[in-house]
């Protein structure tokens, strides 16, 4: 399911503009003076800027198979992964916090995902797959980039607004997955749910966001509802952000929402970064009076 982010018709037919938003003109000590209606955007990680190429039990599965081990039930595996996954996170919330490293929380998640598929590993094997799994997860072969976002980045960059993330992930996605794939010399500040000991939908979290823009980036008159939130879940990311107060766009990148629901709920619902950026357009005064970039998307 994941794997389908570039080969969504919709954001696959659309993406072959998203490169002219690079026609703005670079401003100085934009910091200072956003042209934006949100001086600060947010955004999820997974989902929302990256996706998987492939299920998690596919790598797994291969995983095992390269060490050895007769583990090809890569269904069966993802499944596993699932419920290991809620019950580690429940067990020790927001990846162990600061009760263990981030590794030591995967190790456990591991091994728990093939004790749930039905396989049995011992100590030795147990140790030496998750190792495997451990790199192959640190590798760029796993992880595919969303082609809008780097996009979304530079002209959020050029506008003046300040870029931060909001994700429920340890601390390995800052110090090095968005490093690797070379998604953090545009984004200002991050904010991961193990380092913060909070994880979204908590309001903490999205506090620990606001104070961040407002002390480091000269916003001390920030107000919760000049910042926009981008991410792919309802709860965590949508109801998560609106309930502390900041204005949300969930992100469908693979159409799974129904609509006519969330137009119900008003719900703002966006398939790509590209109508991220109509959604700031709109609600800006000069995009509207001056050189939008919708001007630019459509010529």
């Amino acid at each position: 399911k994941m794997s389908r982010a570039l080969s969504n018709p919709r954001l696959h037919g659309r993406t072959m503009v998203v490169p002219m938003l690079h026609r703005f003109p670079l401003r100085t000590n934009m910091r200072s003076f956003s042209l934006s209606p949100y001086p600060v955007v947010t955004v999820d990680v997974t989902g929302t800027m990256i996706s998987y190429k492939g299920s998690v039990g596919e790598w797994y599965s291969s995983a095992a198979r390269k060490a050895g081990l007769p583990c090809a039930d890569y269904e069966a595996i993802d499944n596993g992964f699932k419920l290991a996954y809620k019950e580690t996170c429940k067990k020790y919330p927001c990846f162990g916090a600061n009760m263990m490293t981030g590794k030591e929380w995967w190790r456990i998640c591991v091994q728990r995902s093939f004790e749930h598929a039905g396989y049995s590993v011992g100590e030795d094997q147990a140790e030496a797959l998750f190792q495997r799994i451990w790199s192959l997860f640190g590798s760029p072969k796993i992880y595919e980039v969303c082609p809008d976002i780097k996009p979304f980045l530079t002209w959020a960059k050029r506008r003046g607004i300040v870029t931060g993330i909001i994700s429920n992930s340890d601390e390995r996605y800052a110090d090095g997955v968005l490093p690797m794939l070379q998604l953090t010399e545009q984004i200002d500040f991050f904010v991961f749910s193990k380092k913060e000991g909070v994880e979204k939908p908590d309001p903490l979290i999205f506090e620990a966001a606001f104070r961040r823009a407002q002390t480091f980036y000269g916003l001390e008159h920030l107000e919760r509802g000049h910042v926009l939130h981008i991410g792919n879940s309802y709860d965590a990311d949508f109801l998560g952000a609106k309930n502390f107060g900041f204005d949300a766009i969930l992100m469908d990148r693979w159409e799974d929402l129904d609509l006519e629901i969330m137009s119900a709920e008003g719900v703002p619902v966006a398939y790509d970064f590209l109508e991220v950026v109509e959604y700031i357009t709109k609600k800006s005064t000069y995009a509207k009076d001056c050189c939008s970039p919708l001007a630019h998307l459509n010529s």
